[in-house]
Parts: C-alpha cells; structure tokens; sequence
C-alpha cells in the first residue's frame, strides 16, 4: 500500500462486543516543549523520480513473541536480532529459517551472505536463532553487547538468552577459519555522534544502487553506576540507527525507562541523531518501553511493533504479556507527539493487563488502529521500503 502522511488522529474504539471502551484519553505535560524536528521533510505524495531499486527494505519477520528484522539493501543485507516464541504452537525459529531461506533464493546475488548480524541483548526472544544463522549462512560481522557470563531470573533459574549468547561467542572462537569479524558495543565506547566503523557499517553503495546505507550505535551495554542503573539486560540493548538516503530507522531492543533517559540525555545535544522515520516499538510494546520525550524527538512517520498475536492464549506468548500495552500505544497515537502517518484502521486487541509474572487474568480491550502503526502480531511479516528520497511504501504479508 502507498503510505500517506496525514493529519493526526486518535486511538479510537470501535463498536460491539462488551470488552469495548471509550476512546483512549491522553494527557500531556503541560510544562513540556515538544520539539517538532524536520516535520516539514513530509512528502504527501510519491515524489517523481523515485527509485524502488535505490531504497533498503525492511522486513519485520513475524517469528511470533520477539525481534527479527531483515534489512535488505541493493548490495547486501543484514539482521537485527534472531529470536521468536517456541512452544506447541508455534516455532519461531524456523519461521525465521524459512524467511531467510526464501529471501535468499530471491537473492542468489547475495550467495546466502549476512553482512552483520546484530544481537541487541541475550535475552532468548531476540537471540534464540542466532547460532542457527551463523552454522546455516555465511556471516561476515556480529555484533552485540559483549555480556559473556550466566544470568540468573529472580527464582534463580538461568536466563537461556544468556546461554545461547555465551555459545555464539563460543562458536566465533572455536571457527576463526571463518573470518567474522566481533565488536562488543558498550555505553561508554560510543561517542558523541555515535559509534560506527567498518564491523558495524560494512555495507556500501554499489553498481546496483549507488545510496550508502549507514548503520550508528547509539547504546549498549553499561558498566558503571550499576548501583543505580541496574543489570537489567533489557536495559543494555544495543541500540542502532539505521539510514538509507533521506529515509531512517531506530531499534531501541528492549530498553526500558531508565535505559531511554539515559539515551535522551546523551543525545540532548545531538537531538538529530534520535529522529528517524520508523521506529521499531521498544520491547514488542510494553508500557515500560515507549515514553513521550523519546517519542518527540524521534517524531516517527511509521512504528512496527514485532510480538506474538493475541489469540496465542499460553505461557511465553504477546497474550501473557499484555503485549501491546495500552501505555504504549497512547504515547504511539498521541495528538501532539504521536507517529505522523496513517494506515487503513484496522481492529486490534491491546493490553492492559499481562498475566505471565502476576498470576493473574490478562485484561485486553479491542481497538482501532488507524496510524501508521503495523505490528507482526496484527499483520504478519511488516514489509517497508524507505527509498533514498524519504519515500515509505508499506505491505503486510498477512497471518
């Protein structure tokens, strides 16, 4: 479909079943000043010269409850995170095998090669395919937050993310025969406009296209103050901004409140390193993740949330969660601050309450989305080319 940036408007209810509310009321700090950066880059509609092979495509893979984005530029492609829901139902790992052995087979130019493979944190929804990808495909680069040791939940079982990343860094040690390169990222290595080089950004322009993409570290992971900041390994996501051109992207991983304070603090004088086009909702929409400062500097035309769907009614699922939260998406429609673009409305259920640490029933209410807010648990895989003149189109793939 073609994305076209409107006028704003609110979440709506729509009409019917009884677990129906009122229209979402949001609230904003009346001492707050809102920055309105670069608004007026907007094209209404699709500028003439536009080029569908000069653009990267991102592909929000629907791999269930977690994180994996393909980017594909013209000359090479990378993957933002490698996890997914698996149980009984559903297995999310080989969803993911599947995606990319059938983008390969449409890519035979690519020879089945990952330029970078980037893991925002060991947590096993965003990590649990990772070496799968590295024994399965040809990886030139991998990249993460460098933890290297076990990590235990509060009942004092062992986080598997974790294990699954101390593997992979395994693996890269024991086949130094297939020269991939390593780069740990952490808070304090990244300067102040960001960290890039060749590991990170190791894709150019090319005969196919002549846009150099540009892939900038903004986060990762934090080893002082940890009294006050925390070892929340949500917190130490690698955070990276992506740019193709005129068009952006941001992936915050699980970072939550106080990781997101942090990063506004950082960039309170670079605030331009924060405002993209597209924004990939911080940990599959929670309402610990998404926060009206972050939302203003990053003033998004489009969000894509990656979560599991609704109807998945068992442990470890978006359902049990309370996935999409409510909090998150009254700062994703906000009037004032909210994503730009609109999509055709479509009803979804939004959380506002999650069951899987509370023991209780999960509360959800139906609503109508009619922003340019996608998500894999509503649409399937979430398919956007952002061509170099800030061009955005947008297809679902469907569940």
């Amino acid at each position: 479909m073609r994305l076209r940036v409107c006028a704003l408007a609110l979440l709506a209810c729509s009409c019917g079943p009884r677990d129906e509310a009122p229209p979402i009321e949001v609230k904003a700090d009346p001492g707050l000043v809102l920055p309105r950066i670069a608004r007026d880059r907007d094209p209404t509609s699709r500028p003439s010269g536009t080029d569908p092979a000069d653009a990267m495509t991102l592909h929000f893979i629907d791999i269930g409850q977690g994180d994996a984005t393909l980017l594909e530029f013209p000359c090479g492609a990378a993957l933002i995170d490698t996890g997914g829901e698996k149980n009984d139902l559903f297995d999310g790992e080989a969803a993911l095998y599947a995606y990319l052995d059938a983008f390969f087979a449409r890519r035979t130019d690519l020879n089945r090669t990952l330029d970078l493979l980037l893991v925002t944190h060991p947590h096993i929804d965003h990590n649990r395919g990772a070496l799968g990808v590295l024994e399965r495909y040809t990886v030139k680069n991998v990249v993460d937050n460098g933890a290297d040791a076990p990590h235990s939940h509060n009942d004092g079982t062992e986080d598997p993310g974790a294990t699954q990343q101390m593997k992979v860094h395994a693996w890269l040690q024991e086949h130094p025969d297939k020269g991939v390169n390593y780069l740990a990222v952490g808070a304090g290595d990244v300067p102040e406009g960001g960290l890039t080089g060749p590991i990170l950004d190791p894709i150019a322009g090319c005969a196919r296209a002549p846009t150099d993409p540009k892939l900038t570290a903004l986060w990762g992971t934090v080893t002082h103050d940890l009294a006050t900041y925390g070892d929340n390994p949500n917190n130490h996501s690698v955070v990276v901004r992506v740019d193709y051109g005129e068009s952006s992207a941001l992936f915050t991983g699980d970072l939550e409140l106080i990781g997101l304070s942090r990063l506004a603090d950082r960039y309170e004088k670079r605030p331009e390193l924060l405002d993209v086009d597209i924004y990939q909702v911080g940990h599959h929409g929670s309402k610990n993740a998404t926060i009206h400062y972050q939302m203003a500097m990053m003033s998004p035309r489009v969000a894509v949330i990656s979560m599991g769907p609704y109807e998945r009614n068992i442990p470890w699922t978006a359902r049990k969660y309370g996935h999409p939260h409510i909090v998150a998406l009254e700062h994703l429609v906000h009037p004032d601050y909210g994503v730009r673009g609109r999509r055709a409305p479509i009803p979804v259920m939004v959380g506002f309450r999650g069951a899987f640490q509370d023991k209780v029933t999960e509360i959800f209410q139906r609503r109508t989305i009619d922003r340019a807010i996608y998500a894999t648990g509503w649409d399937g895989t979430v398919v956007l080319a952002a061509h170099a003149n800030g061009w955005l189109d947008v297809k679902t793939l469907g569940r």
